[in-house]
């Protein structure tokens, strides 16, 4: 009887020992969690790695595709625009769409899933699209869109200093290389290149841009410094640095800034994804329309839009910004 006894008492304690185990190891998990800071540099190496593997997988297959069609290695080396000269735009967007996919959906999943151990639902704690923040949404971007152009004159004509010629020189190589190269992807002959055009240049950069700068890198930045106007600005800094177009940084650090707020205030990673898409989507579809008209609207020309319109469309912004954000605000006021 004294024997069963024990017996019982050596299992409790061998069952405490276990479950006092169980508890030390969930500790463990929960304290294993990466610092802020080092986590900021685990992302901030990822989105560099994706970026340069990324470049380099939609190099390889453009230049496979131009070897193809008859292009010369040296003609490529000598002029990397020519390459596109060997390629129909089809074939150019599908190795732009495959840079797109690694950098901005694989890099950002893979990093959640190894480092964060996360899902992508995760970057928007609120999923539900409404039809009003919807429209201020649209409404708001294409009004930015009209205030930008203001920042777009503005970065183009910065001139630097003498001691900085060699800069502003291979920036304005830089600029008129990549500036040809998007004439070329936005020259289309059908509108099957249209749609495509679409899809690779709006809807999965609106995508994967955001997933990547917003969802990822911004609120990486705002965990580490507990602030979201520093995770905002310094990601849309990021974002536009990017781009590699030093005379487009400041347009599209600013849009980029848009797209933080909308994300902050909303909860929402669709939101922003939505503003990205349409920002791009009516540039693409500006584009096609030039084609058939000698009149085609330019937002990034100042001179298009009347003085007064870019008043009406920076007032139309700022409400538009101030009614999203305080929609938000009293939602969360009341939780």
């Amino acid at each position: 009887m004294v024997r069963n006894d024990n017996e019982k008492v050596e299992a409790s304690i061998e069952l405490a020992s276990m479950s006092d185990a169980k508890e030390k190891v969930a500790v463990r998990k929960k304290t294993r969690e990466i610092a802020a800071g080092q986590n900021l540099l685990i992302v901030i190496g990822f989105m560099l790695v994706g970026f340069f593997v990324g470049q380099f997988i939609a190099g390889v297959v453009a230049i496979g595709l131009a070897a193809a069609n008859g292009a010369e290695l040296g003609d490529i080396l000598n002029n990397p625009n020519s390459l596109y000269s060997y390629m129909s735009l089809t074939e150019a967007l599908s190795s732009q769409m495959l840079y797109t996919l690694f950098f901005t959906f694989f890099t950002p999943w893979f990093y959640l899933k190894v480092v964060a151990n996360k899902k992508l639902g995760s970057l928007s704690p609120n999923k539900k699209i409404e039809p009003f923040p919807l429209i201020l949404t649209a409404a708001g971007t294409f009004a930015f869109m009209i205030v930008n152009s203001y920042f777009i004159e503005w970065n183009e004509g910065i001139q630097f200093p003498e001691f900085m010629a060699g800069f502003e020189e291979w920036a304005r190589t830089t600029e008129e290389q990549l500036a040809e190269a998007t004439k070329y992807f936005t020259s289309f002959s059908n509108v099957g290149e249209y749609l495509f055009a679409m899809l690779v240049i709006s809807i999965l950069p609106g995508i994967g841009e955001e997933l990547m700068f917003r969802g990822v890198l911004q609120n990486s930045f705002q965990r580490w410094t507990k602030n979201p106007h520093i995770a905002i600005w310094v990601s849309a800094f990021i974002f536009g640095a990017i781009h590699m177009q030093f005379f487009g940084l400041v347009p599209r650090m600013m849009l980029g800034a848009v797209f933080g707020y909308l994300y902050v205030w909303s909860g929402n990673i669709w939101y922003p994804i939505i503003a990205h898409a349409i920002n791009n989507g009516i540039g693409v579809t500006i584009a096609y329309s030039a084609q058939f008209s000698e009149n085609g609207v330019n937002l990034d020309d100042t001179e298009a839009v009347p003085v007064v319109g870019q008043i009406v469309a920076a007032v139309a912004f700022v409400a538009i910004m101030v009614i999203f954000r305080n929609l938000y605000l009293r939602r969360k006021s009341l939780e």
